[in-house]
C-alpha cells in the first residue's frame, strides 16, 4: 500500500488527490499544517515529544490525523507530497512506523523570496531526516545530492476542448515572483508582432510597484476552472521560470497534456523528454523573429507514453 500525505496548501493538490481517489492500493491523507497559535506546541512535539507526553498536552495535529498515520504499516510506502516544514516533518517521522518514506519537494532550492543559504540549510535538514528526498529539478539534484524524478501532473483529457477556437496566441498566469521585467518584455514583443496575448499576473506581497507596473498586474485570483478555460482557447502557454530553475514547471506539463505549444525561458527545456522543436520555443535561444510563424505552424501531438510518466496515477507508484 502507498500512502500519499499531500499538503493542502499546494496548487493542484486537490486536483491530484481526485486522480488518486478510489485507487485500491493508494491512500491519500490530507496534511494541513496551517494551524495558528500553536507554534510552541509544534516545536515541543517536533523536538521533545516525551515532554508533551509527560505534560499530557494536546498534540499539534488532530487526533483523527494521528489515527490515520497509525494505520500506516511498517512495510507500506509513504510519499510526503509538498510538505517541507521541518518541524512538521519531525512530528510525522515520530508517528510513522514505515522506513520507506519519500519527500517530494515541489520548490526549487533557490526560492525567489528566501535567502539562498537558508534554503541550502533547509535542504540539509530535509536530508538529515533520513528519508528519501526527491526533486523535479536537474540542477538541484546535481548540486545538492537529491534524487531526480519527473515533474508531476495528471490526466486532463476530460478537460481538453479541441473544438474551442484558439483565440489567444500567448497565455500566462502566475504570481510576479520577480519575473515582471521578463513578462513585460515578452508582452511587448507579442504586441509588436501583432500577436494576441493575455497575461494574468498577480503582485508579490509587500512589494511596491510603479504605476507603469501596476497596469500589468491584477489582484483578482484566477480560479483553476477559469485557468483551464484560458488554456483551451490559447495557442501557446508561457512559462517564465526563475533564473536558477532548470526543471519543468506545472506550466510545461499543462502545455504537453493539453496539446499546446510552449514558450519558455528555461534553457534546459531542450533536454526534456517532452521537448520537440515544433512545439517548444525557448526564449533567448530560438529566433524571436520566428515566433509568429512558430505559433501558427502545426506540431506533432506528444506521445501518450511520455505523458503517462508524469501522470500522478502512474508517477507515484515509483514510491510504493
Amino acid at each position: 500500500m502507498l500512502h500519499v500525505i499531500a499538503n493542502t496548501n499546494f496548487f493542484l493538490t486537490e486536483f491530484v488527490m481526485q486522480r488518486l481517489r478510489g485507487v485500491h492500493d493508494i491512500r491519500v491523507l490530507a496534511h494541513d499544517g496551517r494551524r495558528r497559535g500553536k507554534s510552541v506546541l509544534k516545536m515541543a512535539e517536533a523536538y521533545a515529544p516525551w515532554l508533551v507526553d509527560r505534560m499530557r498536552a494536546a498534540r499539534y495535529f488532530s487526533p483523527e490525523y494521528y489515527a490515520q498515520l497509525r494505520q500506516i504499516e511498517p512495510h507500506d510506502g509513504v510519499l510526503i507530497f509538498g510538505v517541507e516544514n521541518i518541524k512538521e516533518l519531525h512530528i510525522l517521522q515520530g508517528h510513522l512506523r514505515s522506513s520507506r518514506c519519500t519527500i517530494f519537494t515541489w520548490n526549487p532550492v533557490r526560492d525567489y523570496q528566501q535567502n539562498h543559504w537558508k534554503r541550502q540549510l533547509h535542504v540539509r535538514a530535509l536530508k538529515g531526516l533520513g528519508m528519501r528526498v526527491v526533486t523535479f529539478d536537474p540542477e538541484d539534484a546535481r548540486k545538492h545530492g537529491l534524487e531526480l524524478v519527473p515533474q508531476v501532473y495528471r490526466d486532463v483529457s476530460v478537460h481538453v476542448k479541441p473544438s474551442v477556437p484558439e483565440e489567444i496566441d500567448l497565455f500566462f498566469v502566475g504570481q510576479d515572483k520577480g519575473r515582471l521585467p521578463v513578462l513585460r518584455r515578452l508582452l511587448d514583443c507579442a504586441n509588436a508582432a501583432g500577436l494576441r496575448a493575455y497575461f494574468h499576473i498577480t503582485p508579490d506581497k509587500n512589494r511596491n510597484y510603479s504605476a507603469e507596473d501596476q497596469q500589468l498586474l491584477t489582484n483578482m485570483p484566477l480560479s483553476y476552472e477559469d485557468n483551464l478555460s484560458w488554456v483551451n482557447k490559447s495557442r501557446c502557454l508561457v512559462e517564465v521560470v526563475q533564473s536558477h530553475q532548470s526543471g519543468p514547471s506545472v506550466r510545461s506539463m499543462e502545455a504537453a497534456f493539453f496539446d499546446k505549444k510552449l514558450l519558455t525561458t528555461r534553457k534546459m527545456a531542450r533536454t526534456d523528454a517532452l521537448y520537440a522543436a515544433d512545439r517548444v520555443f525557448i526564449d533567448s535561444m530560438d529566433d524571436a523573429a520566428q515566433l509568429s510563424s512558430f505559433l501558427h505552424a502545426s506540431h506533432a501531438t506528444v506521445d501518450p507514453v511520455l505523458l503517462a510518466k508524469h501522470d500522478v496515477l502512474y508517477w507515484c507508484r515509483q514510491f510504493a
